[in-house]
């Protein structure tokens, strides 16, 4: 198979997440640089965002796009759950990251002074993200899926740059334990270790 090329920023939460998948998928892949809002980062991708895929003649960006595409990719592995009702939590899950979490937890830590950062949006995402968090040792169940991908980097994210954050998830048990169970596959320690080497 042609190798992946991810083209972004390792420490960016959604260009982490296309790298988790690769590596839980077992697909080749590599990652190359961006000239971040220059012409040819628009050139791959007209709104100046990341991460940008290209494999072969194919380019897609908008990583869920990204990520659909990387898990029909697969020779067997899947990172979307059977049934449904597990789908469609899957689905919304990944909804609220993309349209609340992200802006609460990864936009709003870059604020200069992090003492003065509104944390009721942050509560309110890792509530309703809580509340829909089954019995299984994943959010939509006992596998991981696509949903697990893109809400741990910003969790991770959100726990390195916000004072207050850790305590907030010691208040979530529940989520707290999903944290710790995902930092510790290798897929995910594979692309720390990536992030760092840059």
């Amino acid at each position: 198979m042609t190798t992946i090329q991810l083209y972004g920023f390792a420490g960016s939460t959604y260009v982490r997440s296309t790298m988790i998948a690769c590596e839980e998928l077992k697909l080749d892949w590599e990652m190359l640089p961006l000239q971040f809002g220059q012409a040819s980062h628009l050139a791959l991708h007209p709104f100046g965002k990341m991460p940008v895929l290209k494999h072969g003649p194919v380019t897609l960006y908008e990583t869920l796009a990204i990520l659909c595409y990387l898990n029909d990719l697969s020779d067997g592995a899947t990172l979307t759950p059977d049934g449904a009702l597990p789908r469609a939590r899957m689905w919304q899950v990944l909804s609220i990251c993309i349209d609340y979490a992200y802006p609460a937890l990864v936009k709003a830590s870059f604020a200069d002074d992090k003492t003065t950062i509104e944390t009721e949006p942050a509560e309110r995402c890792l509530d309703a993200l809580a509340a829909l968090m089954g019995p299984g040792s994943c959010l939509t169940g006992d596998r991981v899926s696509l949903a697990d991908l893109v809400f741990e980097p910003m969790l991770s994210h959100y726990l390195g740059n916000v004072p207050v954050a850790e305590e907030q998830l010691d208040g979530r048990p529940s989520m707290k334990k999903w944290y710790h169970r995902m930092r510790q596959r290798p897929a995910l320690v594979a692309t720390y270790k990536e992030n760092q080497s840059e």
